[in-house]
């Protein structure tokens, strides 16, 4: 038997998911803008109690990394690391954008073709790839950068069509050539755990992964996310 637990804290929502073999046995899901750091273990512990499943019991777990807030990404990280020390398993690192691709894959099951994600970075910027999705595998078709608005549409792959995640309210402003696609504003645990079991093979000891950052972090760290990251990293 193999246990998945997955978390997410990157953006506005926090989320947890527990799968076995497979099957999914809980998920909690809570958009919320601030209290990801309050609310995420108890989370946790709620899930695994509804599903009876004993934490020792968990094989590994996932976990986005960004790009997203700063806080938000070394929150999940954190307690990521955290609970993967205690229970010496490896972490299944997931990055926001490929949550989120994935999550349009899966809701789009028979789509072909080529999709960018944009998720709304501030300062005038976008965190911005893009993704070849297959019948509902992604692929991606190049890095992960962070862009300003008007140059967005020089720096997508050739053929995407599509635009998907919170930047898209920015962008339809200013490109007008693509479909853009309302919602996948946050990645959600209940979907990506499944791209997290077919990357298994993918999964490290938690002093191998660090979050993803694309540029400066907006604000300096609280000291609450100070202790938590010298108690977890």
């Amino acid at each position: 038997m193999t246990y998945i637990l997955a978390i997410d804290t990157t953006l506005g929502a926090c989320s947890a998911a527990l799968i076995k073999d497979g099957n999914i046995l809980g998920h909690a899901m809570e958009v919320r803008a601030r209290g990801h750091v309050e609310r995420l273990l108890p989370m946790v512990s709620e899930i695994c109690d509804s599903s009876k499943v004993d934490r020792g019991s968990i094989n590994y777990i996932a976990v986005t990394i960004g790009p997203g807030t700063f806080a938000g990404a070394r929150i999940g990280l954190s307690a990521a690391k955290g609970m993967a020390l205690g229970l010496n398993i490896p972490v299944i690192p997931i990055t926001t954008l490929e949550a989120i691709a994935d999550h349009y894959a899966q809701d789009n099951i028979n789509f072909s073709g080529n999709i960018a994600v944009a998720i709304d970075a501030r300062r005038g910027e976008v965190y911005l790839q893009s993704f070849h999705i297959e019948c509902g595998a992604i692929k991606s078709l190049n890095e992960s950068i962070a862009v300003a608005y008007d140059q967005v549409e020089s720096k997508l792959y050739s053929d995407v069509n599509i635009i998907v995640g919170s930047g898209v309210a920015l962008l339809k402003r200013t490109i007008k050539k693509i479909s853009f696609e309302d919602g996948y504003l946050h990645p959600d645990a209940q979907i990506f755990i499944k791209l997290a079991e077919g990357k298994i093979s993918n999964a490290m000891m938690c002093d191998n992964v660090s979050p993803l950052y694309l540029r400066v972090p907006d604000a300096v760290p609280s000291k609450k996310l100070d202790f938590i990251a010298a108690n977890h990293d």
